[in-house]
């Protein structure tokens, strides 16, 4: 979107900022983030689980990546 009048862009915030405060969506999609977490918290909210190394070598496999570690390194600068 594209405003560049202020006035309009003060009463968009405005509204923001009334919905924010009078909606329980709002509070059920924004999530506050937390100040410490651990790995394994990280681990069990997020159900992770790990693949082993034969997975990951038949998945990289299964991609047939033709040129070299050191071309593909070369494209990440």
């Amino acid at each position: 979107m594209n405003i560049e009048d202020e006035t309009q862009l003060s009463k968009l915030e405005v509204q923001i900022d009334e919905i924010q405060g009078k909606s329980s969506l709002w509070q059920k999609v924004i999530t506050t983030i937390k100040d410490h977490i651990s790995l394994e918290e990280m681990i069990r909210e997020q159900n992770y689980k790990p693949m082993s190394k034969e997975e990951f070598f038949q998945m990289a496999e299964e991609l047939e990546i033709k040129e070299s570690l050191e071309d593909l390194f070369a494209q990440l600068d």
